[in-house]
């Protein structure tokens, strides 16, 4: 939602990569986890811990290189935190300011994910018959074309060579 765009570009500010001073109103919104599209519910759910701002650059060398972002709630303090793991494995913290600092009631904010919409109803397909039944009724007149077009080929004359 809207609101969820805001909520998350005002709690970072900033690109969460660690250094990156780029403005987050310019950038991407990037899921943490990736979504799951075979598995809605196996992770990757668009809310406001799964999601961060980064600017465009970094959010296509997270996505296409060997990056790996977190992203988790502090227990004591309620503040998101980042950090980024190299693919040598060091693991850099990200930004030592964010949102939290000028907005301190970012805290309070708190997003309840929406139940799931509901599945369409499965309904028949608006035929007039199976596709088996199509089927046969094709070769049957396909038989029936064959057949008038051998009685009206079949003379008593000599085929013309």
């Amino acid at each position: 939602s809207s609101a969820l765009d805001t909520f998350v570009r005002i709690r970072d500010q900033y690109c969460t990569w660690p250094g990156c001073n780029r403005g987050v109103w310019t950038g991407d919104l990037d899921h943490i986890a990736e979504y799951e599209h075979d598995d809605p519910d196996g992770g990757g759910q668009t809310t406001d811990v799964n999601l961060g701002g980064k600017c465009r650059f970094h959010h296509n060398l997270k996505t296409f290189g060997d990056f790996v972002d977190d992203q988790y709630t502090e227990d004591d303090t309620g503040r998101v935190v980042s950090t980024v793991t190299t693919p040598e494995g060091l693991v850099v913290p990200g930004p030592a300011h964010n949102g939290y600092d000028i907005h301190p009631g970012l805290t309070d904010v708190s997003f309840d994910v929406p139940d799931p919409p509901p599945s369409p109803p499965r309904t028949p397909p608006n035929r007039r018959r199976t596709r088996l039944a199509d089927k046969h009724a094709r070769r049957r007149n396909e038989r029936n074309r064959n057949r008038r077009a051998r009685e009206f080929a079949d003379t008593d004359d000599p085929p013309p060579f």
